[in-house]
């Protein structure tokens, strides 16, 4: 059985030594979790902070790499985390927007969801927690007024009401300008809006077509 004498030796070789294949296999055989921190929040090769991440399973030894450390890797230890109060404070204070967002897409919380998607200044955030947003009445709110096309799209995708659907079309004219590409005329009406993949919802954009009310054509655009 490996000893914490030991596990020092192999934490100097996995930290020092100059064969990368001799420091990941020394990394291999360490199973001290403190240790593993230690090489997670310093060493500075992608694959042997990957790799020290990966054997890390204490949650307490992960948000405090996450906590305590500045280094891009911050956002693997956030994908281990399951402790809901940990990442709602790391989604709402976090100064990295990836390790915001990845923590909102683990945050079952709605009410909290709902307060990052419509709060965060970030538009990345935002979208990953209307991702996980289920509330109609939330989405429609983010589809209808938030800045950022992305996010509204993101909030489109999930509405099912057909009337609310031709309000977000309405307003989504009102927002982008749609121009017909026949005539150049700005006055445009919603004809209809369909997935433009349905067989694949899950990764379909909402496709609108807009009919001009000068020359009759057609102006299909993603919602």
């Amino acid at each position: 059985q490996t000893t914490i004498e030991n596990e020092n030796v192999l934490s100097d070789i996995a930290k020092n030594d100059k064969d990368f294949r001799v420091r990941l296999n020394a990394l291999e055989m360490i199973s001290n979790e403190d240790i593993l921190a230690d090489i997670a929040m310093n060493d500075t090769d992608s694959k042997i902070v990957s790799k020290a991440i990966e054997k890390i399973s204490d949650e307490s030894v992960l948000i405090g790499i996450v906590k305590n450390s500045k280094g891009p890797f911050r956002n693997e230890a956030t994908q281990k985390i399951n402790d809901q109060s940990v990442l709602i404070e790391i989604a709402k204070n976090d100064e990295d927007f990836v390790v915001r967002a990845t923590s909102a897409q683990k945050i079952s919380d709605e009410s909290v969801l709902t307060d990052i998607a419509k709060t965060d200044e970030n538009s990345y955030v935002r979208r990953a927690a209307v991702q996980k947003i289920n509330d109609e009445s939330v989405l429609t709110d983010i589809a209808m007024n938030d800045e950022d096309t992305y996010v509204r799209r993101a909030a489109v995708q999930k509405i099912s009401d057909e009337s609310v659907l031709d309000d977000v079309a309405i307003n989504e004219e009102r927002l982008t300008k749609v121009i017909c590409d026949k005539c150049g005329s700005e006055n445009m009406t919603v004809k209809s809006h369909k997935a433009s993949n349905p067989d694949h919802s899950y990764c379909a954009w909402k496709i609108i077509d807009y009919i001009c009310n000068d020359c009759g054509n057609i102006v299909s655009k993603p919602l």
